[in-house]
């Protein structure tokens, strides 16, 4: 159709452009007015983008590449809660957001709004991803967002971090919350059965990891506590996937079944002789090729764990373990 488009500029100038270009000449505060007849010709609205952190590519029929506004506060939304798709207003000074009932609402991009303090999502049934990377959430609540895919919600700048699930999780495919050391919620991880990336390093994690899904391809958790992890099952045959678990305080680490792993670093550890043996053997016993297994900082292998390191090196592996080596005593 043909939406009737009013702007109103603080300086007073008008336009009916759907993408206006206005000159203020100079620094300042101002408050500029939309009013779109009927409301619900607007199904996207973009203060800024440029593709970041997994965006679709910019384009005319995505969304186009628009530096920051500059925008500190959006008032009205509300009146396209049933229309509007997509969101994007990166990079901007925005402080809060309020998508609550934004019922149409598929794509949210705010990346490095570095004062969004606040965003709420109460029933927001159709989003799919959301990108707060580098954002200052303290609270985020997606109990209500069940159709999530891609959540990047890495380096908040809040003093604290909780993300409240809920029972979301089943269409996730990607996580990224990495480097989050305030963060003081635990990630639900039986509750994404086609996750894909795990990142989720530097993030305040304990106890034990357990991931179910097998679509995973990366987990990345290193710098974390935890404990035990097991990925029994996730790595299929084929696949070259990948799992970075330094420096936690792993004393268990299954990866039985998983011919599909072949890039492991679980160094800095607390694996014991026999873990770190098992882990050996295990990866040899896949009979794979050209991978990569750091186990440095854990106890020192058997010479069974040994022969079965040497085989992986024969098969073109790379592969560095805690070797103890002990001069023999000479008397002079």
């Amino acid at each position: 159709g043909n939406p009737k488009i009013q702007w109103v500029f603080g300086d007073g100038s008008t336009s009916d452009s759907p993408s206006p270009s206005v000159n203020f000449g100079s620094k300042g505060t101002r408050a500029n007015t939309l009013v779109v007849t009927p409301w619900s010709a607007v199904t996207k609205i973009n203060i800024g983008y440029d593709g970041s952190d997994g965006g679709v590519t910019p384009g005319s029929s995505t969304i186009e590449n628009v530096k920051k506004q500059n925008v500190i506060a959006v008032t009205g939304l509300e009146n396209v809660a049933p229309y509007l798709q997509v969101w994007a207003s990166s990079y901007n000074p925005i402080t809060a957001l309020d998508f609550n009932n934004f019922t149409a609402l598929h794509t949210i991009e705010c990346f490095y709004c570095t004062s969004l303090a606040t965003i709420r999502l109460r029933n927001v049934p159709s989003l799919t991803r959301l990108c707060l990377e580098n954002c200052n959430i303290s609270y985020l609540d997606l109990s209500e967002a069940p159709s999530l895919a891609d959540l990047r919600g890495a380096s908040q700048r809040s003093s604290t971090y909780t993300i409240n699930w809920g029972t979301t999780g089943a269409q996730i495919w990607h996580i990224c919350v990495r480097d989050n050391p305030q963060m003081t919620s635990t990630f639900p991880v039986n509750q994404f059965p086609l996750l894909k990336d795990c990142y989720i390093w530097n993030g305040n994690q304990s106890g034990a990891l357990h991931l179910t899904s097998t679509n995973l391809k990366s987990v990345l958790s290193a710098n974390n506590h935890y404990n035990a992890a097991n990925f029994s099952g996730c790595f299929p045959a084929g696949r070259k996937c990948t799992v970075n678990m330094y420096n936690n305080d792993l004393t268990s680490l299954d990866i039985s079944n998983d011919p599909g792993l072949l890039y492991l670093n679980a160094s800095r550890n607390s694996l014991n002789q026999t873990a770190v043996d098992g882990v050996l053997q295990t990866l040899d016993s896949y009979n794979t090729n050209g991978g990569d297994l750091d186990l440095t900082g854990n106890a020192a292998p058997s010479t069974t764990g040994i022969a079965h390191a040497n085989n992986l090196t024969a098969r073109g592996w790379k592969v560095q373990s805690s070797f103890q080596i002990r001069d023999s005593e000479k008397q002079f």
